[in-house]
């Protein structure tokens, strides 16, 4: 399936109704608290952006919107949006989503919209304590809103399948880090799709079932240890230097980029002609974001929990600190042997636009090719960007054969 028709939803039947039995919450932020949500009975789903979608309404975006919040505005203006109960927008994350969610709130007076604040920078205990009152006055609102409380036996089951998806995915990214050939990407961004469109028992499945098929498969292989460490380092954001075999011959390549979804990625390869083997991993991204978060603490407050979780996952270069951030992508590429860097940057996304020069800067420095590559989600230039790809491409190459 092409990532159109990945991304391509029904049309809206009303921003209020919701999908099957269950209610649906759309996010657009990845590091919603989808626990949370599931325990008050909702389907939490990423509203993502999608190609072909025409502009709307474009006197109420001015310059602060970046290409991504324009295509979810559009897709609302258009009525392209899923059914959806409410839509939930994030705070202190960057301009563009905070003054967008204000503006919907205007031109969209029916729709339930609700806004969850995230600390301004990474504060340690104070940070988690002030996202846990927010994702409870979150709770609060849902309950006031629709009548459904919060359900602690729902809570802990969304939390076992948050814990299944992410454990068997940090496996998947780990192993593709060493071996690439052993899933192909565009099975990972699947995978991935598929669980933040909605996360049920069905969708973490098939990732367990994938997990565990990549495992049978690389047990002969001795791969398991190391890729078992790539992965407990890569929770931590700090790699260690690693020894272990790889196709000298086969480029590869990383992808870091904020608001890039892993559907765009295999589009782009696509165009490009290149082997999706060449991707090894994609950083800072929908997919390792989601990832990569830890799992929620059983045990004590709910949302101190679940703030905990968000907070341990990369999150923006304003809240992490961008010397934090450099450091974490020097490590990948230096130990896990990359040759190249495409940087993705969404077309006036301040966030990707801050952090950009510096993770060119620190990929050159680190003896590694370094692509930035403008996009949009629409990929409306993507002819364009597979011949930059190409070219990337047969850089490297010619530089590995000296």
């Amino acid at each position: 399936m092409s990532y159109e028709q990945a991304t391509i939803q029904s049309n809206s039947q009303g921003f209020r109704l919701g999908v099957a039995e269950k209610l649906t919450l759309g996010y657009i932020y990845p590091h919603a608290p989808v626990e949370i949500i599931m325990a008050h009975g909702f389907v939490p789903s990423l509203v993502r952006a999608r190609p072909g979608v025409v502009g709307a309404f474009e006197a109420s975006l001015q310059t602060f919107a970046c290409s991504y919040t324009r295509n979810l505005f559009s897709q609302r203006a258009n009525d392209q949006l899923p059914p959806l109960a409410a839509l939930l927008f994030p705070g202190n994350t960057c301009d563009s989503l905070l003054n967008v969610g204000d503006i919907w709130r205007v031109r969209f007076p029916d729709d339930t919209v609700f806004r969850l604040t995230y600390p301004a920078a990474n504060q340690g205990e104070a940070g988690v304590h002030f996202l846990a009152e927010e994702i409870r006055s979150l709770s609060n609102m849902l309950e006031k809103a629709f009548g459904l409380p919060f359900s602690l036996s729902e809570f802990e089951e969304a939390a076992s399948l948050t814990r299944q998806f992410r454990e068997s995915i940090q496996f998947l990214y780990a192993s593709r880090a060493i071996l690439p050939q052993v899933l192909p990407y565009s099975k990972l961004a699947a995978l991935i799709h598929t669980f933040l469109m909605s996360p049920d028992q069905k969708s973490v499945t098939e990732v367990v079932r994938a997990a565990s098929q990549a495992q049978r498969s690389l047990a002969k292989s001795k791969s398991l240890e190391p890729i078992n460490r790539i992965r407990q380092q890569l929770l931590k954001g700090h790699l260690t230097r690693l020894t272990f075999a790889h196709d000298t011959d086969s480029p590869r390549i990383a992808v870091a980029g904020g608001m890039i979804d892993p559907g765009a990625l295999v589009a782009l390869l696509s165009a490009a002609g290149i082997s999706e083997n060449a991707l090894v991993i994609d950083l800072l991204t929908f997919g390792f974001k989601t990832a990569f978060t830890r799992p929620c603490d059983m045990e004590g407050d709910p949302f101190e929990s679940v703030a905990r979780s968000i907070l341990s996952s990369p999150l923006e270069p304003t809240q992490e600190g961008l010397e934090m951030r450099l450091s974490f992508v020097r490590d990948i590429l230096t130990n896990l042997a990359i040759d190249g860097l495409v940087i993705c940057e969404q077309s006036f996304c301040d966030p990707d636009e801050f952090e950009a020069p510096s993770l060119e800067a620190a990929a050159s420095k680190s003896g590694v090719v370094v692509l930035r590559l403008p996009i949009d989600p629409e990929l409306s230039d993507r002819e364009r960007l597979g011949v930059r790809l190409q070219s990337f491409l047969e850089t490297i190459k010619s530089r590995n054969q000296r």
